[in-house]
């Protein structure tokens, strides 16, 4: 799609040998954020949220590049063989592709469990900035509060499903394997993380933690009302204009 402000078109890479799709949101800026989808999410995200971000980003100046995880949206694999590790292997990727093309800027971003994977892949990045929105605190505490008890997870690798997806117990053994509040108070990158406040008390909770531990600069930011994925309109319209408004300050020119 061509517009007056860029064009968008759709590319893929390679992330451990599978191929990953995405769509480039560019009016040849020399400064790109790269989205991350939440856990069952895709490019697209709830109600068009990352299409919507996305342009939105090429109009205040920056390039945009949303992507769909190893087994999920358009990309190779099959949700049920999706883990935090292959998401964190796959974003590494995006940076090194991003890299190539040339971006001088690079800044990750990430919703829900794709917020977590911006912050367990940050020690392995040259990035300028994160952004986080709803984020995933605590593996352990967020699929508690979904599944309930996970004291007995089956010692077999057989999928069960959730919500209408599959979902192995070799996710959930590789999900606990990684403590996302450690990661985060290590980044010394400028962090922008947004919460909605109508969201589960799990991911407001964490919020707070998060605040207390971050290493500046970091910036803390609440949207009244807003749940998980920022539904309504004026939600989304919200932590879209707050979130280029924080980008404008940190790359001016």
């Amino acid at each position: 799609m061509n517009s007056a402000l860029g064009y968008e078109k759709p590319l893929t890479f390679i992330s451990e040998g599978n191929q990953l799709v995405g769509i480039l949101h560019t009016a040849e800026q020399d400064k790109l954020v790269i989205l991350c989808h939440g856990f069952t999410g895709n490019k697209i995200e709830n109600k068009r949220l990352f299409v919507e971000f996305s342009r939105a980003l090429v109009a205040e100046g920056f390039d945009a590049f949303r992507f769909d995880f190893y087994g999920s949206g358009d990309s190779a694999g099959e949700f049920e063989e999706t883990s935090i590790s292959h998401n964190i292997a796959n974003l590494i990727d995006a940076v090194i592709w991003a890299r190539k093309r040339g971006y001088r800027d690079i800044v990750i971003m990430g919703i829900s469990m794709g917020a977590a994977t911006c912050i367990l892949a940050a020690e392995h990045l040259d990035v300028q900035a994160m952004i986080l929105w709803s984020t995933v605190p605590d593996m352990k505490q967020v699929f508690k509060s979904r599944l309930g008890a996970l004291d007995e997870v089956p010692n077999i690798d057989k999928a069960q499903e959730f919500e209408g997806w599959l979902i192995r117990p070799s996710f959930m053994y590789d999900a606990f394997n990684y403590d996302i509040a450690a990661s985060f108070i290590k980044i010394t990158i400028p962090k922008l993380v947004i919460q909605g406040m109508a969201d589960e008390p799990v991911f407001v909770s964490g919020f707070y933690k998060l605040q207390e531990i971050a290493y500046p600069p970091a910036d803390f930011m609440e949207i009244p009302l807003a749940g998980h994925t920022y539904q309504t309109p004026e939600h989304r319209k919200k932590v879209i204009r707050q979130t280029c408004l924080w980008l404008k300050r940190h790359f001016r020119g």
